[in-house]
């Protein structure tokens, strides 16, 4: 199926005059509606509202792409829609939105938007076809614009264009780096007159697949990933690994190496003892995968503990109270072994997977906490790699029962040895972070963890002080999460209140001054990344000095959390409450101050 089959004229709006990201997918969804593509507004509305929950459909490029999939969808479904006007759709870009697309498909059809929004986003690459687009004059003329451009792209893939380069992006928490990736690779490609495809990795799953054609006849691969993806395909090609920040911030620099002819082959049955730099960032991936997989459940645990205190207080129905604690003791249960598992999957697959989760279960029994569970993950995966290697002595006949048999068999035997002769040694770390810490060390710990929240936002520094507080939350040290949090709240605040008071940003980018303002209060900071690598010395430095300041008051203030995110929508439940919207006013306008002191200077 392609889009061909999907748009006609009687579903192209061709001159919207919504005003607002909500009135747009009201509008587009009566469309669908209109044209019998869907049974119920309503419920077709709240799915695609939904999915617009985890991460914006606007791509940037003045293009937004919403979709969703709903039982009351009849068949898959687009309808077009043009804005003259402009709608803010708070795009990557942080640019008004002139054309969209709505993807309907039926909730049986699981990957099916996947293909449809490949496609879409292969055609809308090209920034003149986009421009027609916009200016359409009729239906017929949009379609024609469209349909021309996707017999082009399906001409030339016929012909199998050769690539110099194919990458691979990917983000462990969201999509918000996996696309700005895949935008700056791709940009700075036509700049400097190099051809590149790109597959994203993300939250709505592979795009632009690699083919084994493209991987063959490239010269050179870039990986730019903070978690685990399919490596196997790249065996003995030139390869680039990096982490995807990388790909943001040194693009240029990135292409640049990967044209050279001295790139070192893949292998893809690896040696374990690597580089330094590459041996950190390898295991900074496989920590990430165990990471981001347990927030969901660090928020369940840590919020139902939170509210056990007030219901006490207010002498609400018993039955709530023990159900609420049984909810929140078993999730924080299952959180270390999770982690653990998808630690061991990230390294060597499911085999790792069982064995991490079933060893992680077993040190937890025997007082073990998350630093174990950690280790117990690396080392797992590390062990099914070595049995997997020695596995491939053993007669073909019976490799078949390697991974349901004797990878799960031994491996598991292996850990729980290991388990229980290191078990008196365990949880003796605890102690050191539980004691009390005077006020200067608060205050250092602190501002060292807040700076490094506003480093590189979503980078390798960003995601470590925010797994030193998920670690603080397992071993009781609630404080540290405090100040992780206020810390990644802050550079969206500051950028939000310099927008509101000053003319230092221009007037385009001042339009997502309350995207900034409601992302910040969220705990969401990817809003911040492009005025921060283009306002380097005035905003960023300012915001990495007011995260410190905000991390070393809470820290300070005694202000602590057992959950890992919420951001201002959770704040009751923050012990001391008041002295983190303290720490969060003095800390948005010492930034603010800093911000504008910087651009004086400077300017």
């Amino acid at each position: 199926m392609n889009i061909k089959d999907l748009l006609n004229e009687e579903s192209i709006i061709l001159d919207s005059h919504s005003h607002s990201k909500d009135e747009a997918i009201k509008e587009m969804v009566e469309k669908h509606y209109q044209c019998g593509h869907i049974q119920d507004q309503e419920v077709f509305y709240q799915a695609v509202l939904e999915r617009e929950k985890s991460f914006t459909t606007g791509i940037g490029n003045f293009i937004a792409i919403p979709h969703a999939q709903s039982p009351t969808v009849l068949y898959p479904s687009l309808v077009a829609m043009i804005s003259q006007e402009g709608i803010e759709f708070n795009t990557l870009d942080q640019k008004p939105v002139h054309l969209l697309f709505m993807i309907a498909v039926p909730q049986e059809n699981q990957s099916q938007h996947l293909d449809i929004l490949a496609q879409l986003c292969q055609i809308l690459m090209e920034k003149d076809v986009v421009e027609k687009l916009i200016y359409s004059s009729s239906q017929k003329e949009f379609l024609d614009i469209l349909f021309a451009q996707f017999q082009e792209n399906e001409t030339s893939d016929v012909q199998e264009e050769q690539y110099d380069i194919v990458a691979v992006t990917a983000c462990p928490t969201g999509i918000a780096h996996t696309y700005m990736a895949e935008k700056a690779l791709i940009e700075k490609a036509k700049e400097l007159n190099v051809s590149i495809k790109v597959e994203t990795n993300g939250a709505s799953g592979i795009q632009n697949q690699l083919t084994n054609e493209d991987i063959e006849k490239a010269r050179c691969v870039i990986v730019a990933a903070d978690k685990k993806v399919a490596m196997e395909r790249f065996h003995n090609k030139p390869l680039i690994q990096v982490s995807v920040s990388k790909a943001i911030y040194d693009t240029e620099e990135l292409i640049q190496k990967a044209l050279q002819s001295d790139i070192k082959k893949y292998q893809a049955v690896e040696s374990i003892s690597k580089s330094n730099e590459k041996g950190i960032r390898r295991i900074y991936q496989h920590l990430m995968s165990g990471i981001s997989q347990i927030i969901p459940i660090l928020m369940i645990s840590g919020i139902f503990m939170s509210l056990l205190p007030y219901i006490q207080k207010h002498n609400i129905e018993h039955i709530y109270l023990p159900l609420l604690y049984y909810i929140a003791t078993i999730a924080q249960s299952l959180a270390v072994p999770i982690m653990s598992a998808f630690i061991g999957d990230s390294i060597a697959g499911k085999p790792a997977f069982i064995i991490s989760l079933i060893s992680t279960t077993i040190a937890v029994g025997v007082q073990g906490n998350v630093i174990e569970g950690i280790l117990i993950g690396f080392i797992v995966g590390y062990l099914v790699l070595g049995l997997n290697y020695l596995f491939r002595f053993i007669p073909k006949d019976l490799q078949s029962l390697s991974p349901n048999l004797l990878l799960p068999l031994i491996g598991i035997y292996i850990m729980g040895v290991i388990i229980y002769t290191t078990a008196p040694y365990y949880a003796q770390y605890t102690g050191l972070f539980l004691q009390e810490f005077d006020s200067i060390r608060l205050i250092v710990v602190g501002a060292i963890l807040g700076m490094m929240m506003s480093v590189d936002l979503g980078g390798p520094i960003n995601k470590t002080a925010y797994t030193i507080g998920i670690i603080g939350i397992f071993i009781g040290r609630y404080d540290m999460m405090s100040a992780v949090m206020i810390a990644g709240m802050l550079p969206p605040l500051i950028i939000w209140l310099i927008m509101l008071i000053t003319h230092i940003f221009t007037p385009e980018q001042r339009k997502q001054k309350w995207s900034c303002l409601f992302q910040g209060l969220c705990f969401v900071s990817e809003v911040a990344i492009p005025y921060m690598q283009e306002y380097k010395h005035t905003v960023h430095y300012p915001c990495i000095i007011a995260s410190g300041i905000a991390g070393a008051l809470t820290m300070y203030f005694g202000c602590g959390q057992m959950f890992p995110h919420g951001g201002i929508w959770t704040v009751f439940l923050i012990n001391e409450p008041l002295y983190f919207l303290l720490s969060l006013i003095i800390s948005l306008v010492v930034g603010a101050v800093l911000v504008i002191v910087m651009n004086k200077i400077i300017s």
